[in-house]
């Protein structure tokens, strides 16, 4: 069972800037990999430091390019952060595109803590990065779901660059898990096999923001376009992940035929090999 939401956001400048990368380090830690997890914390995310403050990452503008999306800017500051040792961005100040600047400009604190999932409000899906229970943190809501055990809520949105008449878009469509809305029966935190079924939610979820990507990459979005087609096709591939997600639980029985969901789990894998260049 799952509840789906969206995030749609949408925008069109005349002209661009880079992002201007700094830090001011007072604690380097060993540095991460590169596909290890890094969180991101909005300003009004609540967040107790139980590990070390590494220091202060920000970006600026810093003249006319391309790269200064919310989603490029932060793609720089998780690379920093992990080049220093840090596993959590805590953002302290944003500044969005205005009459100044046409860049985004983050201001944020960076921590090496020893259990990111204690922290984490949403998940941006990743191969690296399966569910656990512990990741549902939600209380159970029995009494207006009788039946059921356990409860999904995931979605995807999109954003593109700053488009100009000389610019085509560039898309970024997210796909994420939020804690404190997914939850499950104390009494079925035991199930591996429900955990997989719930992580077949969040994977379908994936192969849909991946073909949104797809499908406006595909559309050429200019200047004049972006706006209406954008939505149209947003509205249409979401339409079609509902119609997947109820397949997907009917063709397993929620998770209870274990044959079936094994057969699913498989497809799910071949629907995100097959769309593997539209990954974020």
């Amino acid at each position: 069972m799952k509840r789906l939401f969206y995030l749609c956001y949408l925008a069109i400048f005349i002209g661009a800037c880079a992002p201007k990368i700094g830090s001011r380090i007072a604690a380097p830690q060993t540095p991460l990999s590169d596909t290890d997890y890094v969180l991101v914390l909005q300003q009004e995310d609540t967040f107790s430091n139980d590990g070390i403050e590494v220091g202060t990452i920000r970006s600026g503008d810093n003249g006319f390019s391309t790269n200064c999306t919310y989603y490029e800017v932060i793609g720089k500051l998780k690379a920093l952060a992990r080049k220093n040792g840090a596993n959590v961005i805590k953002i302290v100040a944003h500044k969005s595109p205005d009459k100044w600047s046409t860049c985004e400009r983050i201001t944020a604190k960076v921590y090496r803590v020893p259990d990111i999932r204690k922290h984490e409000q949403e998940i941006e899906w990743s191969p690296y990065r399966r569910l656990t229970w512990d990741d549902f943190k939600g209380q159970p809501r029995e009494a207006l779901n009788p039946g059921v055990a356990a409860q999904t809520y995931c979605g995807f949105g999109f954003q593109t660059n700053r488009v100009t008449m000389f610019k085509q878009a560039k898309v970024f469509s997210i796909n994420t898990f939020s804690c404190y809305l997914s939850w499950v029966r104390p009494d079925q935190k035991g199930r591996a096999d429900l955990l997989a079924h719930e992580q077949g939610h969040f994977d379908l979820c994936e192969v849909y923001a991946r073909q949104l990507r797809k499908v406006l990459l595909e559309r050429k979005l200019t200047v004049y376009n972006l706006t209406t087609d954008a939505n149209l096709e947003f509205r249409r591939i979401y339409n079609l992940y509902l119609n997947k997600q109820e397949l997907y639980e009917k063709g397993t029985d929620y998770g209870r035929n274990r044959q079936k969901q094994l057969e699913w789990e498989q497809r799910i894998r071949e629907y995100l090999n097959e769309l593997r260049d539209y990954a974020q």
